[in-house]
């Protein structure tokens, strides 16, 4: 019944499914115009680093090309390396020493190991640019997910008021947002074919999806915060 809408909120990288949104173009247009030879872009997991390398990649790729192994790199493009943090100590340095030499490299790592990177010493002595990915804001959060459901046509199975919730449970984190609405979806896909009480995403459906994606202490809490509020 859902199949379609469900297959929108995979976990995977699309680049059909661009969209614009603030921090994403801003950030995209500090790496387009930099010209120091290092670019550290730094970001915890699931705020779009990796959609942001293969999106460049694939939209510019006269002037960028993906990381692939020491040996096929060219020096005429800007390097790109995404979970840059899991490079073997001895490949960071050779890729340092070529950017010492002219050739632009721009590392996608996580928040914690990049800044650790960045500060060892044969980087912290260099001049180089860090850029942050920043996670969505709630406005650019319920325009993608609401232009989702109205592709399918499903824009009754969601309701502001709980894609504010999956934005608070989520933190703003995109993947794992997209990972809240894919398991509620699967659940309430399940609902109807077996036509149970369920027909739409609910409190409920939110609840038994968080179960099971192991973020069940994340809503008690936050129905124990609302509580609070109410006394």
């Amino acid at each position: 019944m859902l199949n379609n809408l469900i297959e929108e909120f995979k976990d995977k990288v699309d680049l059909n499914d661009y969209f614009s949104y603030f921090n994403f173009e801003i950030v995209k247009e500090e790496i387009l115009s930099s010209n120091n030879n290092l670019i550290f872009l730094l970001g915890i997991p699931g705020s779009g680093k990796t959609f942001m390398i293969n999106y460049l990649f694939n939209k510019f790729p006269d002037k960028f090309q993906l990381y692939k192994g020491y040996e096929k790199i060219k020096n005429n493009k800007t390097l790109l390396i995404d979970e840059a943090q899991l490079l073997e100590e001895n490949e960071l340095e050779k890729i340092r020493v070529l950017s010492d030499k002219g050739l632009q490299v721009l590392f996608a790592m996580h928040l914690k190991e990049g800044e650790m990177i960045i500060n060892k010493p044969q980087f912290a002595s260099r001049y180089f640019q860090k850029i942050y990915m920043k996670l969505l804001n709630f406005e650019d959060f319920k325009k993608y997910i609401i232009k989702k459901f109205r592709k399918q046509e499903k824009e009754e199975l969601l309701n502001e008021k709980n894609i504010k919730k999956i934005y608070k449970y989520s933190k703003g984190n995109f993947r794992l947002g997209k990972k809240i609405i894919f398991t509620s979806l699967n659940l309430l896909d399940f609902a109807l074919r077996n036509k149970l009480k369920y027909k739409k995403i609910d409190d409920c459906i939110l609840e038994m999806s968080l179960m099971q994606i192991g973020l069940k202490w994340l809503f008690m809490n936050l129905k124990k915060n609302v509580k609070r509020k109410k006394l």
